[in-house]
């Protein structure tokens, strides 16, 4: 039910924010009238229950945002470029959240002393490590990444989406700041964003053509913040 109800909000926010938004001359944005495509649902369920985990010390969340990731097939993406430099402040960050699988794993390990939840974070690592082994995903199919914008800066990604395709692609960061997310098309023409309060952003819209996109995520705070970027 939670999970329903927080899917219901981010359509909610999402046909808000689009209401608001200049249409492009380029593309068709189309307004969210249902929940995120599955891999990408799933994707943002692990993130929120990593959050959860590290703020009530449960290793059991831990544990199973690390199994969510490894059950759905995505495959990685990589950072283009970053500007600005490692935040000065970094003992000022509030939150530890990570979302790199593995590390969910080992912090998962540092909350427990129990043998049957030690015996589930060794059996969720054997598949990440079995996962490790083979191509996740086709090829233009889901994609994620797990990396770091630092404070008052941004981070940028080029990737291809299909034409007449409903792409979406959602953002997640740790809690600390302010995080705005951009898609621009090949032109530089801005096609979509998200610019609320928060660091947990999604967006939808469907390319007049096959091509790539570049996602640009901004931090709007004084520290770093560490984050998953998902698209479908």
């Amino acid at each position: 039910m939670k999970k329903v109800m927080f899917f219901s909000i981010i359509a909610i926010s999402a046909m808000m924010l689009s209401c608001n938004k200049q249409p492009a001359q380029t593309e068709e944005k189309e307004t969210i009238a249902a929940e995120a495509s599955q891999p990408l649902a799933a994707l943002r369920t692990a993130t929120d229950l990593a959050k959860y985990g590290y703020e009530a010390e449960s290793a059991t969340a831990l544990i199973e945002a690390a199994n969510i990731i490894a059950s759905t097939p995505v495959s990685t993406l990589e950072a283009e470029t970053q500007n600005g430099t490692e935040n000065p402040n970094e003992n000022e960050k509030t939150e530890k959240v990570q979302f790199a699988p593995a590390q969910l794993l080992n912090d998962a390990r540092t909350l427990t002393q129990d043998e049957n939840v030690l015996a589930l974070a060794d059996k969720v690592e054997a598949k990440l490590n079995a996962q490790n082994d083979t191509a996740r995903g086709a090829v233009n199919g889901p994609k994620y990444d797990y990396g770091t914008v630092y404070a008052n800066s941004y981070v940028y990604y080029d990737i291809r989406f299909r034409a007449h395709e409903v792409a979406e692609v959602a953002l997640s960061g740790d809690g600390d700041t302010d995080l705005d997310l951009y898609v621009y098309d090949e032109n530089g023409n801005l096609i979509t964003s998200d610019t609320d309060y928060t660091d947990d952003c999604y967006v939808r819209f469907t390319p007049r053509w096959t091509g790539l996109f570049r996602l640009k995520i901004v931090n709007r705070g004084g520290v770093y913040n560490n984050y998953v970027l998902v698209t479908n």
